[in-house]
């Protein structure tokens, strides 16, 4: 009986369907133009431009990380950052289907005084999911910030769609932006910015309040991504550690930085242990 048991938990354990899971990732660990690349996982192809010129990776050595205020940190590895129009979109290898998932999306993101004036209150960067290749068909997601302000759309295209939240975004800070889509009859979208102060239970659990809510609902498979930055010098903005997964663990997997007195207890608890089996 308990031989029995323990096959049936098995299956269900590593059934697809009740499975949660990272989808995609990108780090954007290259070199010029991101067009062409195809670093990360899960997806199917490389990165594509979408009618205007690519994102441009830093070249810096230096990326965004969680507890990041204010500089930047030298670690030599890149992000990307934009003050014009720009835009690149790529499909995911496995979609997600809002009739039975959750789709989780989070980045880092970052605004700073471009090469004329302005900043985070001039700064447009937007993310579109959409249930065709190529960033086609319906688009069922889209999230972003203008002017400082926070916005989050369920099906409706452009900046400052759907529900907003001004002033959620200032210059030289990094912020996690989490946006949360769920389908079916009570389907919606949530988005929030969450300050990167380095405390990893910060992004223990996703936001019990998202600071925007529209509802919508939908039940697409989402195959593709599509981003866009606008502007002409005045407002420049840094992207990087880009999650999409149908958990928020996922989400955030990799992008939690511990605190340095928790690494350290964990350091003495594990030569605690260690001490112990050998007496």
């Amino acid at each position: 009986m308990k031989k029995t048991y323990f096959t049936i938990a098995l299956f269900l354990t590593a059934s697809p369907l009740s499975q949660a899971v990272l989808i995609a990732d990108e780090d954007f660990d290259y070199a010029g133009s991101i067009s062409g690349q195809n670093g990360g996982t899960g997806w199917s192809g490389a990165w594509a431009s979408t009618g205007v010129s690519s994102l441009t990776a830093s070249g810096t050595g230096q990326s965004l990380y969680f507890g990041q205020s204010p500089a930047l940190t030298s670690d030599g590895s890149t992000h990307v950052w934009s003050e014009s129009n720009k835009g690149n979109e790529r499909d995911f290898t496995n979609a997600v289907d809002l009739n039975s998932q959750t789709l989780y999306f989070t980045a880092l993101v970052r605004a700073y005084a471009g090469s004329t004036t302005g900043g985070a209150s001039e700064a447009d960067l937007r993310f579109e999911f959409y249930d065709g290749a190529g960033a086609t068909g319906n688009m069922r997601a889209n999230v972003g910030i203008s002017n400082g302000t926070l916005f989050a759309a369920s099906a409706t295209s452009g900046y400052l769609a759907g529900d907003t939240a001004a002033g959620a975004f200032v210059d030289d800070t990094t912020y996690l932006l989490a946006m949360k889509r769920v389908g079916g009859p009570s389907g919606a979208i949530f988005a929030s910015l969450i300050e990167a102060d380095g405390n990893s239970a910060t992004l223990a659990a996703e936001p019990g309040s998202w600071q925007v809510t529209e509802s919508g609902a939908s039940g697409v498979d989402l195959t593709s991504i599509r981003f866009l930055t606008n502007g002409d010098g005045d407002g420049g903005i840094r992207i990087d550690e880009l999650r999409i997964a149908t958990d928020w663990d996922n989400a955030v997997a990799g992008i939690v930085v511990p605190e340095p007195s928790s690494a350290a207890l964990l350091g003495l608890g594990g030569l605690a242990m260690i001490l112990r089996r050998r007496k």
